[in-house]
């Protein structure tokens, strides 16, 4: 895949996942604050971003997403631990949410 493809690639994930930002602070402001880990004044910004405004900030080079999770190592010790496979999904909650 070329350079300028995978690019493309980035910037439509970036406005799919700025569109789908605004969605959640709009129908559930307080939940998407927390699921988002944003504060209040990036959520009112996020939420007032006009179509031009967002497609500007979803064209630039880099990604607008942040992983969230602090380290493979913790990541690894969910999937890995073969005898906790029917916790693994509250594990992972945990693991995100402390993240």
């Amino acid at each position: 895949m070329s350079q300028s493809r995978t690019l493309e690639e980035l910037q439509d994930l970036n406005l799919s996942y700025l569109l789908l930002v605004q969605k959640l602070i709009l129908e559930d402001r307080e939940t998407a604050i927390f699921r988002l880990k944003i504060d209040a004044d990036l959520a009112d910004l996020l939420a007032n971003l006009t179509v031009r405004e967002m497609t500007l900030l979803a064209r630039q080079q880099q990604s607008v997403l942040r992983p969230q999770l602090a380290s493979a190592q913790q990541l690894r010790a969910v999937f890995e631990n073969k005898r906790d496979t029917g916790l693994q999904e509250t594990h992972l909650a945990m693991l995100m949410a402390t993240a």
